[in-house]
This record gives C-alpha cells, sequence and structure tokens, in this order.
C-alpha cells in the first residue's frame, strides 16, 4: 500500500464537490495503495513529498484517488474488501454484477494520464 496519499481531505473535497466521509484519510491511503498496484507505467518519485515529480502525473493520480474513494463513497468499500467485487449476485430475484474493485472514473483517469 501507499506510503503516501496521493490526494488531501481538502482535495477530494474540491473535487467531488462534497464533505469528505469521517474516514477519508484512511479512504485516500487505501485508494493510493489501490492505484499504486494498478498503474502500469513508471514515474519519478519526489524524495521529499513522495508523490509523482511529475505535476501531470501527481494531477492524475490525486484525481484518480478522489474518483476511487468517491465510488467507495457510493457503492460501499466492501465490494473491495470482501473480494467479490465484479462478480454475479442474485438478492431476491434480482441477478446483476456487484462494482469492480476500481472505479470506472478513475480507471479513465489513470488513461488519460498514460499511467496505465
Amino acid at each position: 500500500m501507499s506510503a503516501v496519499a496521493y490526494a488531501t481531505a481538502a482535495e477530494y473535497e474540491t473535487w467531488s464537490g462534497q464533505s469528505a466521509p469521517s474516514s477519508i484519510e484512511r479512504l485516500l491511503t487505501r485508494a493510493s495503495g489501490l492505484l499504486d498496484a494498478t498503474v502500469t507505467a513508471s514515474f519519478v518519485v519526489d524524495s521529499d513529498s513522495g508523490l509523482p515529480a511529475d505535476a501531470a502525473e501527481a494531477e492524475a493520480l490525486r484525481d484518480a484517488a478522489c474518483a476511487q474513494v468517491r465510488f467507495w463513497v457510493e457503492t460501499g468499500e466492501e465490494h473491495d474488501i470482501d473480494g467479490l467485487a465484479g462478480t454475479a449476485v442474485t438478492v431476491g430475484g434480482v441477478s446483476g454484477v456487484r462494482p469492480p474493485v476500481l472505479a470506472p472514473q478513475a480507471r479513465r483517469i489513470l488513461r488519460r494520464g498514460l499511467l496505465i
């Protein structure tokens, strides 16, 4: 898991337009760790901040972390925790697929930033 969160609570609030949940620091750190496991492009890390040295890469990772937390706020973090993300589920005769691990919006941001 990432030792540093790619976004702050204030950045999350600006990005999402919503108040940060009480667990925002933990969620941003978890989201950053998930991004670390997802990103396939290498990038230079600033030794002082632990963040990407390139401003565009830092921005993409910040926005993707915010998107991931927003996704968890909406769908529930448990879909990632229980290991059943993306699997089929039937409840009361209604079938569907559980949300994926990585938020679709976060994936798009990473692709746009050429990080995956």
